[in-house]
């Protein structure tokens, strides 16, 4: 999936890239993306200046990739609402953290589903459960695999807080 931007220089057409910021793309994940791509936009901060273009620009590119990797960002994402996204997005990519590696391997998408759910929901079991229609039993059997995959424990706030950005990460 990739992305046609119009540069702001006077002049300049359009151009297809990829994951922005010099990146290559990555393979789409989730249901948004299961019937191929899907249309992306972003919006930067306002400016009065010439000179904040370029940080501007930035900032709506930033916006729709995050639009994209996050269904729940809607179509048309705005950098000021992205939330976690303005951090993850301007990192430089210096790939999957080690620990997290084995858990994004194509065999292991529930556990990513679960365990980003996990962490999406502040780590409430029951309401996790119900977002993803199983049993809080199923929950604690998928959990604990992606604790003995990763060697995360999801007790601690650090481990959950890897595990956290490292997902919402890899969508990027």
């Amino acid at each position: 999936a990739e992305h046609l931007l119009r540069s702001p220089r006077a002049g300049a057409g359009p151009s297809v890239t990829g994951g922005g910021a010099g990146r290559p793309p990555r393979a789409p994940h989730g249901p948004a993306h299961a019937a191929g791509p899907v249309a992306t936009a972003g919006i930067g901060t306002g400016t009065r200046e010439l000179t904040e273009l370029p940080a501007a620009w930035h900032e709506a590119l930033d916006a729709a990739r995050a639009a994209r990797a996050e269904p729940r960002l809607g179509r048309i994402a705005q950098w000021d609402t992205i939330g976690a996204y303005r951090l993850l997005t301007t990192l430089p990519d210096t790939g999957t953290d080690p620990a997290v590696r084995p858990l994004l391997a194509p065999a292991h998408a529930e556990l990513v589903r679960t365990a980003e759910a996990f962490l999406d929901c502040a780590g409430q079991a029951s309401r996790t459960a119900q977002v993803l229609g199983i049993h809080r039993q199923t929950l604690y059997y998928r959990l604990g695999r992606v604790e003995k995959l990763t060697g995360l424990d999801l007790d601690e706030g650090e481990d959950r807080l890897l595990l956290h950005m490292a997902l919402k990460a890899a969508r990027l």
